[in-house]
């Protein structure tokens, strides 16, 4: 079969299209014909760093969808033929790959293989930042890469609940994404004072929730965001670690008794196995009735070089999706 290989640690050159084995599915997992593979943030910071567990070469990827084509012992909730959406450490980039039986669901007639692939890390990152931190009716939330797949699931889920998202963009085009996804305003940090604007959207006071997966050098403006009392929320560093000062000025010396949460998709996979269910069931529900909009572009399998690309070089909105 087809897969694409990391080859070594570096830029999108290091993708490679390959011929390799079918794998062969163990107990407890089932083996998925792949219709859609979902490209996640996490898989070019894999590229570029490597990850404990994995040496080159390797399959990429977290997340897929498509149809069951053969079935390990053990496993009975699943059979040949069923449209199921998996999750795994690694191996989604191919034309077929495994999944753990306990971590895959049944994906409804109403969703297509492409939604469902987004929902794995972006949808069930979104779904857990907006319940663990009870944003609802009265939250005021500012989504950094609001345009972006984790943003557009963001920006649904918080109009869902009745809270106010404030969506930090890039561009015009980005700015009309997260428009549509659910956001009631956006800020163009390119070409707008963050803080000042936030100060003006909120009469002054701050946000109450600050969703940040991007750090790097303006880590701190998160908290020049906050309220009295408001919380930022740290789940991904694309522009960087954050700076030891940041915290130091943002944070600790702030006197505005802040809150600092970290978010692992990982540790709730792990930890809470029992709610993903529930979960992706609220997802597959928004994107079939579509309070959940999130533009999704498919590419073939052999461009998941170039798909990355465009991704580090912020030309993309929404989700890509690789088609095998």
């Amino acid at each position: 079969m087809r897969a694409i290989h990391v080859t070594g640690s570096g830029g999108p050159e290091v993708l490679k299209l390959v011929e390799v084995p079918e794998p062969v599915p163990p107990a407890g997992t089932v083996r998925i014909c792949n219709r859609a593979v979902a490209i996640n943030f996490h898989d070019i910071q894999t590229r570029r760093h490597g990850e404990t567990g994995l040496t080159p070469p390797f399959i990429p990827g977290t997340d897929f969808a498509g149809l069951v084509d053969a079935v390990g012992a053990g496993v009975q909730q699943f059979r040949v033929g069923d449209r199921v959406l998996g999750i795994h450490l690694h191996g989604a980039y191919a034309e077929k790959s495994i999944a753990l039986a306990a971590l895959a669901v049944q994906i409804p007639g109403a969703v297509t293989f492409e939604q469902a692939a987004a929902c794995p890390v972006a949808g069930l990152t979104a779904y857990f930042l907006v319940h663990d931190l009870r944003a609802g009716r009265g939250t005021t939330a500012l989504v950094h890469a609001a345009g972006g797949s984790v943003g557009c699931f963001l920006g649904g889920l918080l109009r869902e609940r009745g809270a106010t998202a404030i969506g930090l963009v890039s561009s015009p085009r980005k700015a009309q994404v997260a428009q549509a996804a659910g956001y009631a305003h956006t800020i163009d940090y390119r070409r707008e004072d963050v803080i000042a604007r936030v100060r003006e959207l909120t009469g002054g006071r701050g946000v109450d929730l600050v969703y940040d997966s991007v750090a790097g050098p303006h880590f701190a403006r998160s908290f020049e965001a906050c309220a009295p009392e408001g919380t930022v929320v740290l789940f991904g560093t694309a522009a960087g670690e954050p700076p030891l000062e940041a915290l130091a000025t943002g944070f600790l010396t702030s006197r505005r008794n802040l809150g600092l949460r970290t978010y692992f998709l990982g540790s709730t996979i792990e930890h809470r196995l029992a709610e993903i269910p529930k979960a992706f069931a609220a997802l597959f529900e928004g994107l079939a009735t579509g309070t959940l909009r999130v533009p999704i572009e498919t590419l073939p399998l052999a461009e998941a070089a170039a798909a990355q690309g465009r991704i580090e070089r912020q030309e993309t909105v929404g989700k890509l999706v690789l088609v095998p």
